[in-house]
């Protein structure tokens, strides 16, 4: 009886961790660019990017903003207020409604004798979100190095819980850029 609870366990475990919101998160550079040169940013909200009422609303923004802003600075960037920065980080948010279908195929060598075979068909509505960081640099406007995640992060009731979300969010994002100003790619790997 104790064997069959832990199998049980082991599956309820298991469809539930199925279930859950998996966060994707990709990068590309351009590595002709030589970092080193790179010391201070200006964090930017891409205002036509960011229309959506909800994904874009001021709060999230504000959310990125913040999370962006300890992430530079713990790699050693400088953030400017007033006078030009080396970097322009900007970012934006979106989301589509998707869905997911899942066959569960019921057949057995003997659902000929049962009179025929079971096939469960579920249908699942939710929405992706998608978080991308342009960084680029100031003089010439050319994003040198980008990031993106893609996943459900609104899903949180709480507003703590969606302030961790956006936070984790972005600092899986920032963990492939150079880690300190002065390093170039091949050292920040």
């Amino acid at each position: 009886m104790k064997f069959k609870g832990i199998i049980t366990s082991l599956f309820v475990v298991g469809t539930l961790a199925s279930c859950a919101p998996a966060i994707t998160v990709k990068y590309d550079y351009d590595p002709k660019v030589n970092v080193r040169q790179f010391s201070t940013y200006r964090i930017e909200a891409d205002r036509q990017r960011n229309a959506d009422p909800i994904v874009g609303s001021n709060l999230n923004q504000r959310r990125i903003a913040d999370a962006l802003d300890q992430s530079l600075k713990a790699r050693g960037y400088k953030p400017v207020t007033q006078g030009e920065a080396d970097l322009i980080v900007r970012f934006f948010m979106d989301s589509k409604d998707k869905q997911q279908i899942q066959s569960n195929n019921m057949y057995s060598p003997y659902s000929w004798w049962y009179g025929g075979m079971g096939n469960n068909v579920y249908s699942r509505q939710y929405e992706e979100n998608r978080v991308v960081v342009n960084v680029s640099d100031a003089r010439t406007n050319d994003i040198i190095w980008q990031g993106w995640a893609t996943g459900q992060l609104n899903t949180r009731n709480k507003e703590r819980d969606r302030d961790q979300a956006f936070r984790e969010t972005v600092t899986s994002i920032m963990k492939n850029f150079p880690e300190s100003a002065g390093q170039d790619y091949g050292a920040a790997r």
